[in-house]
């Protein structure tokens, strides 16, 4: 099977199940932003995936933008 997709590697196939854990996708209304944990209340943004080109845009859904809620 082939895999045709903008993501690295270590998106697909975490070099560590504890890395993977610790991420999540966010659905948004053209697609979805993936989050890693990064302490109790805090989530940085690591990437979008989104049909909207204009979502690209938005500084919330850069990468390195900080989401803060607990889980």
């Amino acid at each position: 099977m082939i895999i045709y997709t903008p993501l690295g590697m270590e998106s697909i196939f975490p070099p560590d199940e504890k890395d993977w854990n610790n991420k999540k996708q966010v659905p948004i209304e053209n697609g979805t932003v993936m989050i890693e944990k990064a302490d109790d209340f805090t989530w940085r943004v690591v990437a979008l995936n989104s049909s909207n080109p204009n979502d690209y845009m938005l500084p919330q859904y850069q990468p390195g933008t900080t989401w803060t809620g607990g889980q």
